[in-house]
């Protein structure tokens, strides 16, 4: 009689899984979405994605292709609760729309724009953002959980930004803002900074050129800073735990300890602060 009941019992759960239960994860299910759509140059891009990565390069042409996958181990049913809207326009809208309760889906896109689009904005609450020689301006790449990675960004200023992953730009044409809560960042080849900021990870940054006062602080890493000769600013550098060290550069130097450096760039100007609380600062020049 025991026997019997499990046996039983062991029928449901596989009839369960069978019909698609949305409790029980099983094999990934799929679901491809292609658009395109022709723009007039100069218009904007704006990608709004829930749960998943964004990836953006360039292609000539004139229209924007959006291709997308779906992905649940829920069941079709949870698919289903997942649409992907592409409003046309200016700026052209590419959004992930939950049309259910919380589905378990992730949506990843790949998106090619003539080089005359500019992206105005990326968001993504779970997943990488990739962009790869797309034009911006004043332009905000952000994600929750996830890298952001720039190959190329010609145009005006970009702000990348992640709670959770490294970020790395390199190539931007304009001003730089980076910042993560959790990760490295690196900022290479840009026309100049805005901040850079990490709570724990290391930077590396270029610094060319600053428009005002700038902060780049990590709290739990050492900072790496190379910056221009032509450079008119002031650099106020502390760190709690660690060293300071500047190389072949022309800093005049108003105090200088083994953890606390103040000194001028040419003639002054914005205050460059570095910190760190734990970790060491090296200041050579660019």
């Amino acid at each position: 009689m025991q026997g019997t009941v499990y046996a039983a019992l062991a029928l449901l759960v596989l009839i369960a899984v069978l019909s698609g239960c949305t409790g029980v994860p099983g094999l990934e299910a799929t679901e491809e979405f292609n658009r395109t759509v022709t723009v007039e140059p100069g218009s904007e891009l704006v990608v709004i994605n829930r749960n998943g990565g964004v990836n953006v390069d360039v292609r000539e042409g004139d229209t924007v292709t959006v291709s997308a996958v779906k992905r649940t181990v829920y069941g079709q049913g949870e698919l289903d609760k997942v649409r992907i809207e592409v409003a046309e326009g200016d700026p052209l809208r590419v959004e992930t729309v939950h049309t259910g309760v919380n589905p378990q889906v992730s949506v990843d896109y790949t998106i090619h724009l003539p080089p005359s689009v500019v992206l105005q904005r990326i968001e993504s609450s779970n997943g990488p953002i990739d962009l790869s020689g797309a034009r911006v301006n004043g332009t905000e790449l952000r994600t929750s959980n996830g890298p952001v990675l720039v190959d190329g960004a010609p145009g005006g200023d970009l702000a990348a930004a992640s709670s959770n992953g490294r970020v790395e730009v390199r190539g931007a044409e304009g001003y730089v803002m980076a910042t993560t809560s959790n990760g490295a960042v690196t900022v290479e080849d840009c026309g100049g900074i805005l901040g850079v900021r990490t709570s724990n990870g290391p930077i590396s940054a270029e610094v060319p050129a600053v428009r005002g006062d700038v902060t780049i602080s990590s709290s739990n890493a050492p900072i790496t800073l190379r910056l221009a000769e032509s450079l008119d600013a002031r650099v106020v550098a502390t760190t709690s735990n660690g060293r300071i060290a500047a190389h072949d550069l022309p800093l005049q130097l108003d105090e200088s300890s083994g953890t606390r450096v103040f000194g001028t760039l040419g003639d002054g100007g914005p205050t460059i602060t570095v910190t760190t609380s734990n970790g060491g600062i090296e200041l050579t020049r660019l």
